[in-house]
């Protein structure tokens, strides 16, 4: 049973001014960053023929919409700001709510926030030809940048989050149009034969390339976290995670085809930069640079919707008493949570400076994150007990195939962690340590009152 904890109620409540289209574009644009351009070289190496890769970007979309209907379902019963804290907290008690608050502070949205703006820094140095030595000075002023347009209130965060999806669905979709419309030239070393992918195991192949596709279908939770922000929570929240969701599946297979139909299976393989080879094919040394624009575009629009949505998952913890109280605190002109959302840049400029690339830091937060991924179909569980029981009301959107739909989503954030902890060595198992130390933390908290 939940214990009760002191709350630090903000001056200023948080605004409900996120509509339908907003609510939409956090869901596609913090799901559609970089893994779209990244993930499918990864995947190829383990799947050699194109319709099992399609067939397995298909069943990562089906995983990821079992998570998505989960968390529809809790965000209707929990229409407020925190997302899966709010969840964890109400069905196992505050230390659950603690220890992801924790995770999530510390380890989960700044590694997030600066491993997408590795990318974003990398081809947009790449457009603009700055030096390498650029890059951690452009990285950080991009996230400080985007604190400071959420700070200036979450209508300016939501417009800027819409425009950016909207920019980078429109690019995707000129992407694959021009790949299956125009004529591509021939690589001579994949024409003459020189490269074979060599096939491994069917069934160990196809789970670590899940690593991979999951990885690139991770945010479609990010809308929950702003729950307490968006108009009419029960009817905009199911459409903005589950058919955001649905829309994402359909830009990712369409983009997974357009890359077979100009490079095939071999060439997928080959190229780690999928998007830029296929783009450079059909439109010469030009589509290439066009694509970096929008690798850059697609990924700053992702950190946007990362710093938007992390900060108020500190900012709920505090208000429920389980951060320092200031943290909960809303700027009385602008209604945001101002010290959160700069708290959540300094930690990510801080993993900033402490990677060298990308994989430094998106090591750390994939298990972690996807850990507490699989308490949500628990969290379910308990709460649909609790309505029989009578305790808490039906939620007015409830879960299709339940329990079924939970079930599948549980057991396969359990592989996809074992997998991950096997794939990514230390860093997974440094972020749970990290996680871990927050139950130690919150009972030191709890005994100074």
């Amino acid at each position: 049973m939940r214990t009760a904890a002191p709350a630090a109620q903000p001056t200023v409540q948080l605004a409900r001014k996120i509509g339908v289209y907003a609510a939409t574009a956090v869901t596609v644009g913090d799901i559609v960053g970089s893994g779209i351009f990244r993930s499918p070289h990864v995947v190829a190496q383990h799947l050699a023929s194109v319709p099992l890769m399609l067939v397995a970007w298909v069943v990562g979309g089906l995983l990821s919409i079992c998570g998505a209907l989960v968390m529809a379902e809790l965000a209707v019963g929990h229409p407020r700001s925190g997302g899966l804290y709010v969840f964890l907290r109400e069905a196992f008690g505050d230390v659950a709510g603690f220890v992801f608050g924790w995770a999530h502070l510390w380890v989960i949205k700044p590694t997030l926030i600066a491993s997408i703006a590795t990318v974003f820094t990398l081809y947009f140095c790449q457009v603009t030809q700055l030096p390498e030595a650029a890059q951690f000075s452009v990285a950080a002023a991009a996230i400080l940048l985007l604190t400071g347009v959420n700070w200036l209130g979450v209508t300016q965060g939501a417009w800027t989050q819409s425009l950016f999806t909207t920019i980078k669905v429109i690019g995707i979709a000129g992407l694959c149009l021009a790949a299956f419309v125009l004529p591509a030239s021939r690589d001579p070393i994949l024409s003459n034969g020189a490269l074979r992918v060599v096939e491994p195991a069917a069934l160990g192949a196809f789970a670590v390339a899940m690593i991979a596709i999951l990885f690139a279908y991770d945010g479609w939770a990010d809308s929950t976290y702003v729950a307490g922000e968006v108009i009419n929570p029960q009817r905009t929240l199911p459409i903005a995670i589950v058919w955001g969701t649905w829309l994402v599946i359909a830009i990712y297979v369409a983009t997974n085809a357009a890359y077979a139909h100009v490079l095939g299976a071999e060439g997928i393989a080959f190229y780690p930069a999928v998007g830029a080879e296929t783009m450079r094919r059909v439109l010469g040394g030009w589509g290439a640079r066009a694509l970096a624009v929008l690798v850059a575009v697609s990924t700053f629009g992702t950190t946007n919707g990362s710093v938007l949505t992390g900060s108020r998952v500190t900012q709920a913890m505090a208000a429920d008493g389980l951060m320092w109280p200031r943290l909960a605190r809303l700027d009385p002109k602008r209604g945001t949570p101002g010290l959160a959302l700069w708290v959540q840049a300094a930690c990510a400029c801080a993993w900033l400076l402490a990677a060298n690339s990308f994989e430094d830091v998106s090591g750390w937060f994939v298990t972690t994150v996807w850990l507490f991924y699989a308490l949500a179909p628990v969290a379910l569980f308990a709460r649909r007990r609790r309505e029989r029981a009578g305790t808490v009301a039906a939620a007015a959107y409830r879960t299709p195939f339940y329990p079924l739909t939970p079930a599948i989503f549980g057991i396969a954030t359990v592989l996809i962690i074992a997998n991950d902890l096997h794939s990514s060595g230390w860093r997974a198992a440094a972020g749970l340590m990290i996680s871990a130390l927050g139950f130690p933390i919150y009972y030191v908290w709890k005994r100074r009152g």
